[in-house]
């Protein structure tokens, strides 16, 4: 999506022009804390990674969940959520996204129905016929202290006592809570975002995992975001330093075992 607030993955595709950092999301700013060089893979190299089919599954439930919020309190019942996933992916299935990712149709078959599976643990986390959103699938570009910050928000509710609650459905396992920090960190960002629009302070993190389904919840408040701000300061700054000297340091941990680059990640190599 082009706009005057490119991220450096969207960055001029002359070779002879200098890369600028115009914008960073919650999930890039996350994949830099994570590792500077994975950042420097997905948003500087824009190396292509393969589609599995546990991506798919969660861009078909994401647009699924999206579309259930539009049907009347009265009817979000499972079997109409079963639809939209159907509906959603015979529109996402021919993109060239996903040519080939199944090898035969009993394999597509067998897919759709652990897709179905796993989105009927969803009514074990909440009723939806309860659910008001304030808003799904927000698209949020703010500005903050020079730097342009960018995402999509799953969604946003707004408690019978005002307060303001942010959501994030995962099709993923839970890990365990104390490895659920990055997801939480991107939702701070998020919650930062919500904040500079609205003038309003989240009070509630959600992550929702239909995989289990598991539900984590954390507190937020203005002296929670305001750190958050500063750590969001902090890696813009570096990650325009990596750029100026094009020093992107590998930083191996256990999810090295996850990652699409590993056999060209410097900190592998022979």
């Amino acid at each position: 999506m082009t706009s005057p607030a490119q991220a450096a993955s969207d960055a001029s595709p002359n070779a002879d022009e200098p890369i600028v950092l115009a914008t960073l999301s919650p999930s890039r700013a996350s994949d830099f804390k994570q590792c500077p060089q994975l950042y420097k893979f997905r948003s500087i190299d824009k190396l292509p990674e393969p589609t599995t089919v546990h991506q798919a599954r969660g861009t078909t439930a994401h647009l699924a969940l999206e579309w259930f919020y539009d049907r009347p309190a009265d009817e979000r019942a499972p079997e109409v959520l079963y639809d939209l996933f159907r509906k959603a992916w015979t529109e996402l299935r021919g993109s060239e996204e996903y040519e080939g990712l199944f090898e035969t149709a009993e394999d597509e078959r067998a897919w759709g129905v652990a897709s179905m599976e796993l989105l009927a643990n969803y009514f074990g986390i909440e009723d939806p016929q309860q659910v008001v959103p304030m808003d799904r699938e927000l698209d949020l570009v703010e500005e903050l202290d020079g730097m342009v910050i960018r995402g999509i928000l799953d969604r946003i509710d707004e408690r019978p006592d005002g307060e303001l609650v942010i959501l994030d459905y995962k099709t993923g396992k839970a890990p365990p809570e104390r490895y659920a920090a990055s997801a939480f960190f991107a939702m701070k960002i998020y919650a930062m975002l919500i904040r500079q629009r609205l003038g309003r302070t989240p009070v509630e993190l959600r992550l929702i995992y239909l995989n289990g389904p598991t539900q984590y919840s954390m507190s937020v408040n203005d002296e929670v975001l305001d750190g958050v701000q500063k750590q969001v300061r902090a890696i813009w700054d570096s990650i325009v330093r990596a750029i100026e000297t094009d020093t992107w340091k590998p930083s191996t941990s256990v999810l090295c075992d996850w990652c699409s680059f590993q056999d060209i990640c410097p900190a592998f190599a022979d």
